[in-house]
């Protein structure tokens, strides 16, 4: 299985929509965030969020750094690692993705990360989700006679 450990604050302030949303409420934006990533995740992949500061969350995948900084935490968890290589850090911070690289994970730019998950979720905007459904078209009858009329009023009325 693949793991993913997101620099949660930094991918929210790369986001415009997010960003202004931190502003006026921390935790919706955080919220926001989380629930933006899980709906793109893909089945072989568990993701991992460490925030900065003080918080509270009854999702096991958010971590809050208290008086660390998120960093601290994001690095803690690289180097006690037991399979880099399937570990992807999401950040823009040039220290974590120094590590994250010389560690051997892959790494990806909270800008690359927002645009893939975009992408993936673009993927039915603005089209019609159903519309790869075979309809039956013996499904309904063209009529009804007497007695099936009178038979549809017995159980339905």
């Amino acid at each position: 299985m693949k793991t993913i450990i997101i620099d949660a604050n930094n991918v929210i302030h790369k986001d415009i929509q997010l960003k202004a949303l931190f502003i006026k409420d921390k935790e919706s934006a955080q919220l926001a965030l989380v629930e933006k990533v899980k709906a793109g995740l893909n089945r072989d992949e568990k993701v991992f969020f460490v925030f900065d500061g003080h918080g509270k969350s009854g999702d096991n995948s958010v971590e809050y750094s208290g008086n660390k900084t998120a960093d601290e935490i994001i690095r803690k968890r690289i180097e006690t690692f037991k399979d880099v290589k399937k570990l992807t850090i999401v950040s823009s911070d040039n220290g974590i993705t120094g590590l994250a690289r010389v560690c051997g994970c892959k790494v990806k730019s909270s800008e690359n990360f927002l645009n893939d998950l975009s992408k993936k979720q673009n993927v039915t905007s603005g089209k019609n989700i159903n519309q790869n459904y075979l309809y039956d078209l013996n499904e309904k009858p063209d009529s009804m006679n007497k007695k099936e009329i009178e038979e549809f009023k017995k159980y339905f009325t």
